[in-house]
């Protein structure tokens, strides 16, 4: 999968995070209400600047918009095993973090 295809499927998967449609972050990002989908679903790709007004609207970082592994389409691409261990030990951090804390406010 190269780069584009990875800012569109990662681009499709937070905007829907945000719960925008395409032409809500059209707008937001001060574009016409057809830009975004012109960037999903055709070769079209925006400008460092819109990328970073892409971002800025989706509350997340412009690298984000490039992760490989960025959203769940992009995750067939890559070593499953690693995944789900790094998904494990965030979820046992946060876990025994929040033990820790329910045990601290209880005493």
């Amino acid at each position: 999968m190269g780069v584009r295809e990875i800012f569109k499927e990662n681009l499709k998967y937070w905007r829907n995070k945000a719960n925008l449609t395409q032409e809500q972050l059209s707008e937001k990002i001060g574009y016409g209400i057809g830009y975004i989908s012109e960037i999903e679903s055709r070769n079209m790709f925006p400008k460092p600047e819109t990328i970073d007004a892409i971002a800025n609207a989706l509350n997340i970082t412009p690298a984000q918009l490039f992760e490989q592994h960025g959203c769940p389409t992009n995750t067939i691409n890559f070593d499953k095993k690693t995944f789900v261990k790094e998904i494990s030990d965030g979820l046992y951090e946060k876990l025994n973090q929040s033990m820790i804390n329910y045990f601290e406010n209880r005493l």
